[in-house]
């Protein structure tokens, strides 16, 4: 299986930006409250939520359970407002497609978390701006899931509408990796690093392909050392 604690926390430090439609003040408020105590902003959007039946109070209310350590919870209650939000403009939808896919990684069910973010690529138009993230999003779920030629096509694709990712280049050489592609991971590392020469992330991730490549195994890049042999 990839290495799924360095494929969180490149999403967890950098995750890609699904398309964000404005929200009322109160909305906006709910979620600045999130960040000062999660707790009362589950409560306060509640109550919205029963006064109102608004579903930017649910959204809210979504949102801060990942924040109070429920991302299984969140996730579910996103998807079902993505469901409750056809018809309206599709920007809610994949934004809320887009957040479910977060939450199921944070609550490590990256098969999940694959199935919301294809229905953001789907949402998407082909040229779309936000179709590289959505794309960087599904290659984190595939690395995941362990499947890491899903993980490297997405991640190409990803490349082909925007070259110089380096997030992306990083990912796929940790993909490439994996596969025993060591010439082409070095390549993608090498080319991440150039991009983002102070990023101690790039760094890593060329430093593990570079011993994969000289010891002639993926290395764990949790800790170093080889992976055991299949």
């Amino acid at each position: 299986m990839i290495a799924a604690a360095a494929f969180l926390l490149l999403f967890q430090a950098e995750p890609a930006a699904a398309p964000q439609p404005q929200g009322s003040p109160r909305f906006e408020q709910c979620l600045a409250q999130i960040e000062a105590d999660p707790s009362a902003a589950y409560e306060s959007a509640m109550a919205w939520a029963n006064e109102a039946r608004a579903l930017e109070a649910y959204h809210c209310a979504a949102l801060a359970l990942i924040d109070m350590g429920r991302p299984e919870q969140a996730a579910r209650r996103l998807e079902s407002l993505a469901l409750a939000a056809e018809g309206q403009s599709p920007g809610v939808q994949i934004s809320l497609y887009s957040q479910a896919g977060h939450a199921w990684i944070l609550a490590n069910e990256p098969s999940r978390a694959r199935s919301a973010f294809t229905r953001v690529i789907v949402g998407l138009a082909p040229a779309s701006p936000q179709m590289p993230d959505a794309l960087i999003d599904r290659a984190i779920a595939y690395g995941e899931e362990g499947d890491h030629r899903m993980a490297e096509e997405d991640l190409s694709r990803a490349l082909d509408l925007r070259p110089n990712d380096a997030l992306a280049l990083r990912l796929r050489a940790l993909s490439r990796m994996r596969q025993n592609a060591f010439d082409l991971a070095l390549a993608d590392a090498e080319a991440a690093l150039r991009l983002e020469p102070n990023n101690v992330d790039a760094a890593l991730a060329l430093g593990h392909v570079r011993e994969s490549q000289r010891i002639g195994r993926p290395v764990d890049e949790d800790g170093g050392e080889p992976e055991p042999a299949n």
